[in-house]
């Protein structure tokens, strides 16, 4: 029976990944057998009969923590998988990227050796530091806030969550390459802006920067709030596993901070390298006066306002998905009956 399909899932939802296919099977038993006491079969029971054993079980929550045991957690058992999921891509990511940023300098940069490859530890130590305590922060106030929700009336088992549509459920790798889209944003505007130049090999290899690195360091919190929004969104999601109207809504804020953090940054015209169409030159990659020189030029000219614009058209396309998802989702429900 559906009903009791739903009640299974929502509790085993907030057990530990481990517990949950020995306690689905141990609910399904003692579900059975408490219909059977009332003279019913699982599968002939009517839907009052079902209704009053849920009942008696009581609230998914109540029925979870006493599988659980005990109560006080900074991460809870239907967290800790996800957590420690999440911990690892992470700080595995993390680590590659902030690796990869080092070879690069290496083989780029003037500096010696030796303070390259001191920077690189200091950053990935500060990095790893850092990524460690937002992950578990932003864990820990799920779980506070998953704890705190009371429900306002007197629970009833019609209030149960439907069991996702497979169409309708995020898989995984979804947001964990949004975690290491996000990761590395993080790297290449914090640590390695640099990196974003134009490559040309003559005898060495030449980096000719886009940005201004100096200008663009007091735009790092801008920087480090987008990059905790889009890991903190992917983390809903990799919880939720469905899209709901709370993973839409934080979808929605995301992409909102991103066009507004975009307008921002691109439109100071000081992040952008003053000097670039003249190294450009310098580099022998272009001669003033051609016809490269002159579209080469019109881009970079028209550079900002066009990058808003694709961020602006990417936002609102995206934008409307999710709501589309949302929407195939609870037209879902009107199809199940009690």
């Amino acid at each position: 029976m559906d009903l009791i399909k739903r009640y299974i899932y929502a509790v085993t939802q907030k057990l530990s990944e481990s517990q949950r296919t020995e306690i689905e099977k141990e609910l399904h038993g003692l579900i059975e057998d408490m219909l059977e006491d009332r003279g019913a079969h699982v599968e002939t029971a009517t839907n009052q009969e079902v209704e009053q054993v849920l009942l008696e079980l009581g609230p998914p929550e109540e029925m979870a923590a006493r599988y659980r045991g005990r109560e006080r957690y900074l991460i809870g058992p239907g967290l800790i998988d996800s957590y420690k999921s999440v911990l690892r891509i992470v700080l595995y990511s993390l680590g590659i990227l902030l690796s990869f940023a080092y070879i690069v300098d290496f083989f780029t940069s003037s500096e010696p050796a030796g303070e390259l490859l001191i920077e690189y530890f200091v950053s990935l130590l500060n990095g790893e530091i850092q990524a460690f305590v937002w992950v578990t922060v932003i864990f820990a106030y799920l779980e506070y806030r998953g704890t705190k929700q009371v429900p306002k009336d007197a629970w009833k088992p019609y209030d149960l969550p439907i069991i996702p549509d497979p169409a309708t459920q995020i898989k995984p790798i979804e947001p964990v390459l949004g975690i290491i889209f996000s990761l590395l944003f993080f790297v290449l505007f914090t640590f390695s802006i640099d990196l974003i130049s134009v490559y040309r090999w003559d005898e060495s290899l030449v980096a000719i920067p886009v940005f201004a690195q100096a200008a663009f360091a007091k735009y790092l919190p801008l920087i480090w709030i987008l990059t905790a929004i889009g890991i903190l969104q992917d983390i809903i999601k990799l919880i939720a596993r469905k899209w709901t109207p709370q993973v839409v809504v934080v979808r929605v804020v995301f992409n909102i901070a991103s066009v507004i953090g975009a307008i921002i940054l691109l439109s100071d015209t000081t992040i952008w390298n003053p000097t670039f169409m003249d190294q450009l030159v310098q580099a022998g990659t272009l001669t003033p006066g051609n016809e490269a020189y002159d579209v080469v030029n019109s881009i970079w000219d028209r550079a900002r306002e066009g990058l808003i614009y694709v961020i602006v058209i990417i936002a609102v396309i995206d934008t409307a998905s999710v709501i589309m998802k949302l929407f195939r989702s609870k037209e879902g429900k009107t199809v199940l009956t009690k």
